[in-house]
């Protein structure tokens, strides 16, 4: 057992340093901080460890690489959360654009609305009706197609640089079948024509029809020397030949309402009418054989 017991010789000197009063407060309570470890540039490396202590112009390492290497691109930033929000501004002029749509979208209605209150009280009150216009008589005092070269041809054949010489009374009935609305006529114009070529036009001035009211109107249609195509010379030669011609009267005329001491907007009624015809040469003489009128919108 001896000889396994190693005695241990402990210096007092030294055990009485180690338990010091001031080596204690040293080792509890430093007096300054340890200086930090500050990494060497390469040139103070050492070959042993790669560092020195023993140089004092540091300078931070930096990664080696080799000549010719290019380091890869960075990926892009990702957005992580929500977009940005947009800016106050932006949502105040939103608001602004949409409330100026609400208000002119509320003031269009408010029109129509009171447009149209307005023409139901009118109708209810007044009872409106479409006036009526026909033709009543013509009488063809002159209806005649010859040739502009001066030679005669027999019916049927084609004639040589036709030309028209017409005279035409017409007998017109415009009527007003309103109880309380009267008509202000501004132009009335009235057109004959045969196959597209015109046998006479005629304007009649302007007037006030009364409610309840009938008024015959007289329009002259006269052409002299019209020069008409091959075609319509030789149809209306023939026509006259068989006693039986058909025209189109077309009756223009700018009318406006008159509501008491108020009158709308004048607005133009188109009126057509077939009528049919014989030429004076016939045994009856030229008269109105048949008529058909209708409205035309355009």
């Amino acid at each position: 057992m001896a000889d396994r017991v190693h005695p241990v010789t402990i210096n007092s000197d030294h055990y009485e340093d180690i338990l010091s009063p001031s080596s204690l407060a040293d080792r509890f309570h430093p007096t300054a901080p340890p200086a930090p470890f500050e990494p060497l540039s390469p040139s103070g490396r050492s070959d042993a460890t790669g560092y020195s202590q023993a140089t004092s112009n540091f300078q931070p390492l930096k990664a080696y690489t080799a000549p010719g290497y290019l380091s890869p691109p960075r990926p892009p930033p990702t957005v992580v959360g929500r977009p940005p929000l947009r800016s106050p501004a932006h949502k105040r002029g939103r608001n602004a654009c949409f409330c100026c749509l609400i208000v002119f979208l509320s003031i269009f209605l408010l029109l129509v609305l009171a447009v149209g209150t307005a023409a139901l009280v009118l109708w209810l009150v007044y009872h409106p009706k479409i006036p009526h216009y026909s033709v009543e008589d013509a009488q063809i005092i002159k209806l005649k197609v010859a040739s502009g070269n001066g030679d005669s041809s027999n019916v049927g054949q084609p004639i040589q640089n036709p030309i028209l010489n017409t005279d035409i009374l017409l007998t017109i009935q415009a009527q007003n079948p309103n109880h309380k609305i009267g008509i202000s006529y501004s132009q009335i114009s009235i057109d004959g024509t045969y196959q597209g070529a015109s046998v006479g036009q005629c304007n009649i001035p302007g007037f006030y029809q009364a409610v309840d009211n009938t008024t015959t109107l007289s329009a002259r249609l006269n052409v002299t020397n019209s020069q008409l195509t091959g075609s319509q010379g030789t149809a209306l030669q023939t026509d006259i030949s068989n006693n039986d011609i058909g025209l189109l009267g077309r009756v223009d005329v700018k009318v406006g309402l008159k509501i008491g001491s108020w009158t709308t907007p004048h607005v133009w009624i188109h009126v057509e009418c077939n009528i049919q015809v014989s030429p004076p040469t016939s045994p009856q003489g030229g008269k109105l054989l048949s008529k058909s009128c209708h409205w035309k919108w355009k």
